[in-house]
């Protein structure tokens, strides 16, 4: 059975993850993680990121003019369950945007990131969403009171800003402690890309 055009172009819209003008996005975001690398060796690890999100929104993940952000949230959205959860974590939340889509499966999200200034401009975007609030909080040093308080726990571009070398003990650590953040039953919605990029040497 042939496929209507309407449904063909569907699809094919679908598979596309981003745009041509997206482009731009990740030549931004390069530009963004080259200035953070730097400034961590100056400032330390969250303070780079505090002056990187006082400039704006670093990656600008809330940006209409991009595709690939709606899209790879949208598609970690298809990764749930079709359920609704009791008490989500974010971690790593930045400005808030993929936070806020998950107030509306969820009766209370808080999203957690490293740099006070992304808290402070997630807390003004979102402030009409009463179910969402936003911490400042590093994933290596998390509170022990927030221990087996979620039903879903989100780490999404999240552990390839830990600072590095990232090193096995760091990993580790990160999975023992999320562990010990979900509820019995809990889920952990895991995603992390990472693009390597060869590094020049001298002879």
């Amino acid at each position: 059975m042939f496929e209507t055009e309407a449904r063909a172009r569907r699809r094919l819209s679908e598979l596309a993850f981003m745009s041509p003008r997206d482009i731009g996005l990740f030549l931004r975001s390069a530009r963004t993680d080259a200035v953070i690398m730097q400034e961590r060796q100056r400032l330390g690890n969250a303070s780079a990121f505090d002056a990187a999100y006082a400039r704006g929104d670093p990656w600008a993940s809330g940006d209409p003019r991009y595709l690939y952000q709606r899209r790879k949230y949208d598609a970690l959205l298809r990764l749930l369950p079709d359920e609704r959860y009791g008490r989500v974590l974010d971690l790593g939340a930045g400005v808030g945007h993929f936070t806020r889509r998950l107030a509306s499966r969820s009766d209370d999200v808080v999203g957690v990131d490293i740099a006070q200034s992304a808290v402070d401009q997630a807390r003004q975007l979102h402030a009409d969403i009463p179910n969402l609030e936003f911490l400042r909080g590093d994933i290596l040093a998390l509170p022990e009171l927030l221990d087996g308080g979620f039903d879903l726990v989100v780490i999404a571009d999240t552990i390839y800003y830990l600072p590095p070398p990232i090193e096995d003990w760091m990993l580790k650590a990160v999975a023992t402690r999320t562990a010990r953040l979900l509820r019995p039953g809990g889920l952990l919605l895991l995603c992390n890309h990472f693009f390597f990029l060869p590094t020049a040497t001298a002879d």
